[in-house]
């Protein structure tokens, strides 16, 4: 056979068996499952797969211990995420904490400068009127001064 023509057949089967669904050739299940004890030397009442005790009892403790692997996983999980959020949430209290505690250092700062300038603006003596009587006073004495200076 030439392995051109080799070649084509396997391309030809191999197109059959990529477009045939696989599902077509699948069994059809029971829609119950069933257990039946059978006996040495006894007929089977139905076709399947047979097992010893052993190999019973080894499925139904997996199955236990699938059960309890899963549960044990999922707390895993669960206790895992806890513990970020958790942690999430005591950093948050602590920057939050500094946060209150830089606020009222600031708002006490402030406080004092405010005291500060109050007391200096309150304590500073005003000499405005001072000024207005001493300003009238050497008016009217240069304006007498030049009357005097002008007579003469």
């Amino acid at each position: 056979m030439d392995s051109n023509m080799l070649n084509k057949t396997i391309a030809l089967v191999l197109v059959f068996c990529m477009s045939f669904p696989a599902y077509v050739l699948a069994d059809e299940t029971e829609e119950t499952p069933k257990i039946h004890n059978i006996k040495k030397n006894e007929r089977a009442p139905y076709d399947g797969v047979l097992l010893n005790p052993q190999a019973a009892a080894e499925v139904f403790a997996n199955k236990s211990y699938f059960q309890q692997e899963c549960e044990l996983k999922i707390k895993f999980q669960v206790d895992k995420e806890k513990a970020k959020l958790q942690l999430l949430i005591d950093s948050q209290k602590v920057s939050y904490d500094s946060l209150e505690k830089k606020y009222i250092a600031i708002i006490n700062i402030k406080d004092q400068e405010i005291d500060k300038l109050s007391t200096i603006a309150l304590g500073k003596k005003d000499y405005s009127s001072f000024w207005t009587v001493g300003g009238m006073i050497a008016g009217i004495g240069l304006t007498l001064a030049v009357l005097y200076a002008v007579e003469r």
